[in-house]
């Protein structure tokens, strides 16, 4: 009986010295109140200890904190999935972007234009599928003032129908 008083006795002593070497060693005093915060918190447990040990609830107080702390990480990785849910969906967002503005390019190339700028913004449709909402094209080709705007307006319909987008969010520009 005595041997668990002395050591507990010792843990207390142990404990109040480290309280006071954790406390003189920070380097700012902002911190100081947190520390002194968690410090009590670590204290009363030490007190208590005895009391808990009687009633065998140190056992369950441990039991506790782990459920405590496990649930604590798996919030933590859940919202870590989420950010990594988001970075994936903005690459492969880029990915599609890149490859679409690639191909209206060869397009181009293939009705003898030269793609000077191809600009496509892509997003989620209603049911969750990936959508062209906009595509913006600079091209240039010679030919006649007059053919101009005719040209512009069967790129505009030919993109339309190819990438299902509606020819108001669709601009052309050909230039000499």
């Amino acid at each position: 009986m005595f041997d668990g008083i002395y050591g507990w006795l010792r843990d207390v002593a142990v404990f109040f010295i480290l309280m006071t070497a954790v406390l003189n060693i920070l380097p700012e005093a902002k911190y100081r109140k947190y520390v002194q915060f968690f410090l009590g918190l670590v204290m009363v447990v030490v007190l208590c200890r005895p009391i808990l040990a009687l009633g065998n609830l140190e056992s369950e107080l441990e039991d506790m904190l782990g459920r405590l702390t496990l649930e604590e990480e798996i919030q933590g990785m859940e919202e870590s999935q989420i950010q990594i849910d988001g970075m994936q969906q903005k690459v492969l967002y880029g990915a599609y972007e890149g490859e679409i503005e690639n191909q209206i390019g060869v397009f181009l190339e293939g009705k003898g234009m030269e793609p000077v700028e191809v600009d496509v913004s892509i997003g989620d449709g209603s049911d969750g599928e990936i959508l062209v909402e906009r595509i913006e094209v600079t091209a240039g080709m010679e030919m006649e003032e007059e053919e101009t705007g005719k040209r512009e307006r069967e790129l505009k319909k030919e993109l339309s129908e190819v990438y299902q987008v509606s020819e108001a969010h669709i601009i052309v520009k050909l230039q000499e």
